[in-house]
Formats: structure tokens, sequence, C-alpha cells
């Protein structure tokens, strides 16, 4: 009732003063701007922490995985079986073929078998062979993630993976 009674200049400032009211300032946009920043720096550096550790995590896992198939594959075939390491391309191999790409956040340190086969063309560091009579020989393998890991040796007599958290250094 009150706007009918009103010159029109009237309603229009009316209009445009509501209309002010019901936006935001500068100032609230760039307090918003600031704490999203804030909270993305903060999420962001710990999805980095968390994407290493399931790296680290999921790469334990897959070599536990292929030198168990390693074994299974010297017990099904009657044959020795050769896993190896390429430390240029961090590549864990299988009878010469690539079969896990070592991401590189995870640190690999690795103990060559003292003894490689005289027939053995080895593309890399014999870390472990598997004999056809069921038995095993090799170093030891380390995956580790900020000073802590995993080693990986076989039992020579069984052929059978042991798998130990890394011992601390003194």
């Amino acid at each position: 009732m009150f706007f009918s009674q009103c010159p029109v200049s009237v309603k229009s400032r009316a209009l445009s003063a509501g209309r002010l009211q019901s936006g935001f300032t500068l100032l609230e946009l760039l307090v918003v701007l600031v704490v999203a920043a804030i909270a993305v720096s903060v999420v962001g550096g710990g999805a980095q922490s968390f994407m290493d550790r399931a790296r680290y995590h999921q790469t334990v896992r897959d070599i536990s995985r292929h030198l168990h198939q390693a074994r299974a594959l010297c017990v099904q075939e009657g044959r020795a079986v050769l896993v190896t390491y390429q430390p240029v391309e961090r590549q864990l191999l299988i009878d010469g073929h690539p079969q896990l790409q070592i991401p590189e956040s995870v640190v690999i340190d690795w103990e060559a078998a003292a003894h490689p086969p005289k027939n053995a063309t080895n593309v890399g560091e014999l870390i472990f062979a598997f004999n056809s009579d069921g038995g095993a020989r090799g170093g030891a393998l380390t995956v580790e993630r900020g000073g802590r890991g995993v080693v990986f040796r076989v039992n020579w007599l069984l052929g059978s993976i042991e798998q130990a958290a890394k011992a601390p250094k003194l």
C-alpha cells in the first residue's frame, strides 16, 4: 500500500536499497577466499603424505605377491626362477620379465645373491633364486619409507618368503 502512493523515484530507491543489502561486500568475499586457500594448503599437504604412505603399502603388498608368484612358478614348472632388480629403471623382474615398477617415493635397498646360477642371463641385480628342488637362495630386498621398512628374505631350505620389519639403525 505504501508503494502505490509514493512517487516512482521513491519506489526505485527502496527497491535498489533492498538489492544492495542482499549481496556480499568485497571484504566478505576476500575473507572467504583466504579461508578457502588456507584449507586447501592444509589438506593438500596431508593428501600428499597420505598418497606416499599408500604407495609404500601397495609396493610392499605387490612385492610380496610377486615373490610368492615366482615361488609358485618354480614349483609348478619344476625349474629355477630368478628374481632380479634393475635399480636404474626401478623395476622388479621375474625370469627377466618386468613385473613391478617401484614408485619414486619408495626407497629400495637390496643385498644381491652371493652366487648367481651359471646359466642365468641376468638382467639387473640377482636378489632371489628359487630352485627347482624347492629350496631358494638369495640376499635381501628392503622397502623403506621415512626410516621404517620391510625386509624380504627367502628361507634357503624351504624356499619360503620371509617378511620382517626392518631393524632400526643405531
